[in-house]
């Protein structure tokens, strides 16, 4: 992974968490619970590209 791919990975998924997160004011629960979990995934996938970057950096 090059540190342009992680730059966009995460100004893309940061920027689609923030979208996310203002829907769900006044989202019936159900909606906000599928919400949450899709949430939830896209925050785990940011983490892991974060810590490739960093494995790759490490790397001898």
């Amino acid at each position: 992974m090059t540190l342009d791919t992680l730059i966009h990975d995460v100004n893309s998924k940061c920027a689609s968490l923030k979208d996310a997160a203002a829907l769900l004011r006044g989202m019936p629960t159900a909606e906000a619970k599928e919400l949450l979990a899709l949430m939830t995934r896209q925050a785990l996938s940011l983490a892991d590209s974060i810590e490739e970057y960093a494995e790759e950096l490490t790397a001898p």
